[in-house]
C-alpha cells in the first residue's frame, strides 16, 4: 500500500506529522497531488483550543487552503478533467459529506482526495502562469469576496473595509478589480495599511486619527441641518470568522 506523510492533529497544540495510505480514488474521484497550502487562523486557533469538538476530529488530518496538480482520475470521471492539471478546491464540495467536514479536507497532507469531482464545483483550474503561492489563497479570496459584494457595491460608491488582516486585504483587492474605486481600509497596523494602500486602496490609520475624521477625509462629507457628517458608504468587516458587509 502507497504511503504519504500527513499532518495529524491530535489536540491542544500536538500536531503529528504522520505516514497515512494514500487515499483510494473513486470512479467520480480524483487524487490531488498538494504543492502549497495556506494556514488559516481558523487552523491556529483549534489547535490552541483543544478538544477535538471545533471543526477538527481528534487524529484527523486537516487543512483546508490548497494548490496543487491532478495525479490520478476516476474511471468516470467529464473527460476535461485530466492528470497534471493545476488545480485550487473548494473545501466545502470537496467531500460529500460537505460543510462539516471542510477543515478536514487533507490540506497539510502529501495528497487529497476529492470526491464527485466536477471543474467549477469543486475544483478550479489555474493556468500555469500563476503562481501556486497565489493560487493557494482561493479559498481566503473567496471569503473576503463573497463578504465585499455581499453589499452589491456599485460604481461610483465609497466601500470602507474595517480591518486590514488577510481577509480583508483580499475583499478590498476583489472590489478595487471589479473596478469600484473608492475602497477605503481602515486599522492600526501601518504595515498592513502599507499593503491596502499598494493595492491602491485609501487608508486610514485610527491609530492616529479619529475615524469619523478620517473617513471624512476619505469619503467626503455632506452638510445636514448646518452639521458636517461623513457622507455614506457601505461597510464590509470581518466577525465569528465570517466575511459580512452592511
Amino acid at each position: 500500500m502507497s504511503m504519504m506523510k500527513a499532518a495529524i492533529y491530535q489536540g491542544r497544540n500536538d500536531i503529528r506529522l504522520e505516514q497515512k495510505p494514500i487515499p483510494a480514488v473513486g470512479p467520480k474521484d480524483v487524487l490531488v497531488r498538494n504543492l502549497r497550502s495556506g494556514i488559516c487562523g481558523t487552523d491556529i486557533n483549534i489547535v490552541k483550543a483543544g478538544g477535538g469538538d471545533l471543526g477538527i476530529g481528534l487524529g484527523a488530518e486537516f487543512g483546508h487552503e490548497m494548490a496543487g496538480e491532478i495525479a490520478a482520475v476516476g474511471a468516470e470521471v467529464p473527460r476535461e478533467i485530466t492528470v497534471g492539471l493545476r488545480v485550487g478546491i473548494n473545501p466545502i464540495t470537496a467531500k460529500r459529506a460537505g460543510r462539516r467536514k471542510s477543515l478536514e479536507c487533507s490540506g497539510f497532507s502529501q495528497y487529497v482526495l476529492v470526491e464527485d469531482a466536477e471543474l467549477d464545483r469543486n475544483l478550479y483550474v489555474f493556468p500555469d502562469d500563476v503562481p501556486l503561492e497565489a493560487a493557494a489563497l482561493l479559498e481566503p479570496m473567496s471569503v473576503g469576496r463573497h463578504g465585499a459584494f455581499s453589499a452589491n457595491p456599485q460604481p461610483g460608491e465609497h466601500i470602507v473595509v474595517l480591518g486590514a488582516g488577510p481577509i480583508r486585504l483580499l475583499a478590498a483587492a476583489s472590489l478595487l478589480a471589479e473596478g469600484i474605486e473608492h475602497v477605503c481600509v481602515v486599522d492600526i497596523d501601518r504595515w498592513r495599511l502599507d499593503h491596502a494602500a499598494r493595492l491602491g486602496a485609501r487608508t486610514v490609520d485610527t491609530s492616529q486619527t479619529p475615524l469619523a475624521d478620517g473617513l471624512a477625509a476619505a469619503c467626503g462629507s455632506v452638510n445636514v441641518y448646518g452639521r458636517d457628517v461623513r457622507a455614506g458608504c457601505r461597510c464590509v468587516y470581518r466577525r465569528r470568522g465570517r466575511a459580512r458587509a452592511v
